[in-house]
Formats: C-alpha cells, structure tokens, sequence
C-alpha cells in the first residue's frame, strides 16, 4: 500500500526507461532529470523539466517535458553525473560517452563530448565484436565500467583516456560494479560471486571475493546491483536475481551479516537515499519500488554482530540494523511505494523527499512526499 502522504504522478512517453537521474541543483530542489532508453531503434538521452499541470486531476499534479534529447545506439545500460554538468553514460555497443550538459539562458542542451571506444569486446576468430557494457560507477572524476566479456575498465574523464583495464576480470559475464573507494572496485557476475580489484596494483587478479547468499543452494544467483552504506562503507548490500538482499561487514567478509528474503522478482536497482542514510530503496523486475526505513536511529555503545554468524565478534562503529542477521527484519520496516505496474521498474533516483523512477512500461512516476 502507497502511504497516505505520498503523491503518485504518473505520465506515458512512449519509451522503455533503462536509467532516471535527477539533475544536481545547489540551492533548490530538483526539478529536472534525466532519462536513458532502451529497446529503441535509435535510443536517447533527455532532459526532462517537471511543468505543473494547469489542468490536473488529483493524481497528476506535475507533468514532465522534454527540453534536449541527444541520440545513440545500443540500448543505454548506465548512466551517472560527474559532476554537475557532465554525465557518463554506458552503451551495450561497448562504449561510454561523456556528454556534457548545458542549462545557461533558460535552456537545455547535451551535446557528446567524448567517446571511450571499444571498451568492451569479444576477441572471436574473425575479429573482434562489441560486447555489451553493463554498467559503470563513478567516483570523483574516474568512471568504472563492466561488460559481457568480463572485462573491468577505469577511465579518466579528465584525461580522456583508459587507466586500467583488466581483461580477464572474470571469465563470464559482469553484471554490475560499485567504486568502494579511490582505489578498490567491487563487480558482481552472473554466478552470484562479488570480486574486488585493487586497481592501484599491478595484478590482474582480485584480491577478494564472496558469494551472494541464494535460497535454493543448487541455483546460481545473478548479482543484479551493488552498494554501500552511504556513512558506513564496509557495510556491503546487493540485489539478487532472486530478488533477495544480501549484506556484508566488509571488516569480516567470510560470512554475510544478513540475508533478507525481499521481492518476488530480480531486483534492478538498489540505492541508499542521496541524504538520509537510515532510508535504502529496491526496485524489481516484477514493478515494485520498495523504501526500507530503519524503526530507530543506533544509539549507544557500540555492539558486537560476529556472534549471530558463528564468527569471531567484531565491534561495530554503531549498532548498525542491516549487520543483525535475522534480527535486522524486526529493525528494518518495509513499505512498498509502487506495485501491480507488472512490468519491470528499472531505475529510481531520490531527492529530499522526491523519489523518480521508470521502467519497461514507458511511464515516469513522480512520487512526492516520501518520508
């Protein structure tokens, strides 16, 4: 059930929507984002500026219009901000490009401004083939990407150039990939094992790896998304194919801290809200979007989480509810903001109490007043 207090807008435009970002505003809140499509002949990236409808009914108080749109091929597979003005996108036709955005005078404009070719490929036979690009993460000014042909990329956006590339990451496909920090990068891969790289060293190898938790032990289990505890980033979540969760200490990885049974289908997105990290959002393959609330805020000394796994104990920094194992269910409440769309909602975006988000079904929602 939508909380009371929540506002739904819903509009058609007639796309599939693989990514939705809202656009970085210094002083006032968001009222313009981005959106990426897929299944499209020719697909895009857009700008969208949320107008307020003159002639609303009681649902759609706010309709969004396209001010500039930029065109690509190959379906777009990520899509994140440099920095205010720049976004890198992700191509399944193995490249990613820099576009810069341009909001002077009132107006909106993208314009490419740089192209990373060829990031990913198949080395076959005859020649060599683009790979789909699955995903990318940024942190400060370098982009990570990963592809199908278990490659992991580190490129510079201001130096437009390659710095790392390690071919043999993995030996299938990389479904998705997280910047842990400056130097360490965590992928997912398609068998439900999550890698990380030290991409300041010279090896090829990782220098570490765990097992997504699965309820049929006999299954491989996709690692569909990835992130981190937004104050804590030892503490380590990802999203299933199952569609379940599961979290990690990383200061203790042999074991997950907890493994929370959550949506029916693969869940698409997983992210902390942009400002509030005692509030985490999953999307799924099956049209819900999910808010997982904290039911209060860790105080006290700190607590000990080893335990619950049959481990050593090791000492938190606070008594972190996401660490609790089977406990964390009763410290977590759960409320669903969307459902019944029956299509996949493939991406959201939060800001204040905004949330955005857009799926197969080629409608943006907007949903106001999400606490």
């Amino acid at each position: 059930m939508v909380p009371e207090s929540t506002k739904v807008n819903s509009t058609f435009i007639s796309e599939k929507v693989s990514r939705i970002r809202w656009i970085p505003e210094q002083y006032d809140e968001s009222s313009s984002f981005l959106t990426g499509s897929w299944d499209l002949d020719v697909n895009n990236l857009k700008v969208w500026k949320l107008l307020r409808n003159d002639y609303a009914d009681d649902e759609n108080e706010f309709v969004p219009k396209c001010t500039a749109e930029v065109c690509f091929t190959g379906d777009i597979s990520g899509m994140e901000f440099v920095d205010e003005r720049t976004v890198i996108l992700s191509s399944t036709e193995g490249f990613a490009s820099l576009i810069s955005l341009d909001r002077e005078k009132d107006e909106d404009n993208l314009q490419e401004r740089h192209r990373f070719d060829s990031l990913h490929k198949f080395d076959t036979f005859s020649s060599l083939n683009a790979a789909p690009c699955t995903g990318l993460s940024v942190h400060d000014t370098d982009v990570a990407t990963v592809g199908e042909d278990g490659r992991l990329n580190v490129v510079s956006t201001v130096g437009l150039k390659v710095l790392r590339s390690i071919a043999s990451a993995d030996s299938c496909t990389i479904s998705c990939v997280a910047f842990l920090n400056p130097k360490e990068v965590l992928t997912g891969n398609r068998l439900g094992i999550i890698k990380c790289f030290d991409i300041r060293a010279e090896g090829q190898k990782a220098v570490g790896s765990f097992a997504v938790s699965c309820e049929d032990e006999k299954r491989s289990n996709c690692v569909t998304c990835i992130t981190y505890h937004p104050t804590q980033r030892h503490i380590i979540l990802a999203g299933s194919e199952e569609g379940s969760i599961t979290v990690w200490d990383l200061r203790q990885p042999q074991f997950p801290a907890s493994y929370l049974k959550a949506h029916d289908h693969a869940i698409s997105e997983l992210a902390f809200h942009r400002t509030q990290p005692s509030r985490l959002f999953s999307a799924s393959e099956g049209g819900e979007l999910w808010q997982w609330n904290q039911n209060t805020l860790p105080t006290g000394p700190s607590a000990t989480t080893g335990a619950l796994l049959g481990t050593t104990p090791v000492e938190t920094d606070t008594n972190n509810p996401w660490l609790n194992g089977e406990r964390a269910k009763s410290k977590i409440s759960v409320t669903s903001l969307l459902s019944g769309i029956r299509k996949a909602v493939n991406s959201f975006d939060s800001c204040r109490s905004k949330v955005i988000c857009g799926g197969d079904n080629e409608a943006i929602y907007l949903l106001e007043n999400v606490n």
